[in-house]
């Protein structure tokens, strides 16, 4: 088993962490169906997983020996999925051989960004997609005043925008937020529809 150090996600992990990472790759593997899909720093290997259930093959890249075997033997029953080791600016891959790369919270790691961006369109095909997230400095660290030690370089909106484009000139940006949520269901069977009610101060808006 790993052990949670604080930064990289375990599946055993609750709370808010828990609903972030998941729900970023839930939200993935709705534009992996049938597609060669790589998991850059792939970590425990639950979001390979995640993915695997929709894609056509899924390739977990990790730096870190430890994380790959662990992997490798947890979810050894994927058939369409395996496990590599590699580096993030020397992806074990053939170039232009995956159709979609996701790369969460990975980029805020290290100092080589721009290859870490090359490497990525390398392994893409002409009409591949990346997705990646990465924290707002802003947000994340200077609104809060908080310092993470495992973070080597973050960046502000402005800053990540550019590295994409050195690279990328079809971009589309979505932010994520934790949200308290509150669910009016039929206690017997199931409603025809349902309704999402945000609320904005202290006004419902549907």
């Amino acid at each position: 088993m790993i052990d949670f150090t604080g930064e990289r996600f375990i599946p055993t992990e609750s709370g808010e962490i828990r609903y972030e990472h998941m729900h970023r790759y839930a939200w993935a593997a709705g534009l992996c169906g049938g597609k060669d899909v790589l998991d850059i720093a792939s970590g425990e290997g639950y979001g390979s997983t995640l993915l695997a259930g929709r894609a056509r093959s899924v390739v977990g890249v990790d730096i870190s020996a430890t994380a790959v075997a662990h992997a490798r033997e947890k979810y050894a029953a994927a058939t369409n999925l395996r496990f590599e080791q590699g580096s993030v600016t020397a992806v074990p891959l053939a170039s232009a051989s995956v159709d979609v790369v996701v790369s969460f919270e990975t980029v805020e790691h290290l100092a080589e960004q721009s290859q870490m961006l090359a490497e990525l369109k390398r392994v893409l095909r002409p009409d591949g997609v990346l997705v990646i997230s990465s924290p707002n400095k802003k947000v994340y660290s200077d609104d809060r005043q908080y310092t993470n030690e495992f973070h080597v370089k973050e960046l502000y909106f402005h800053e990540f925008d550019a590295l994409l484009r050195e690279q990328f000139t079809a971009i589309t940006y979505l932010g994520q937020r934790l949200a308290t949520g509150s669910l009016v269901l039929p206690l017997q069977g199931h409603g025809e529809s349902y309704q999402a009610i945000t609320l904005t101060g202290d006004v419902p808006l549907s």
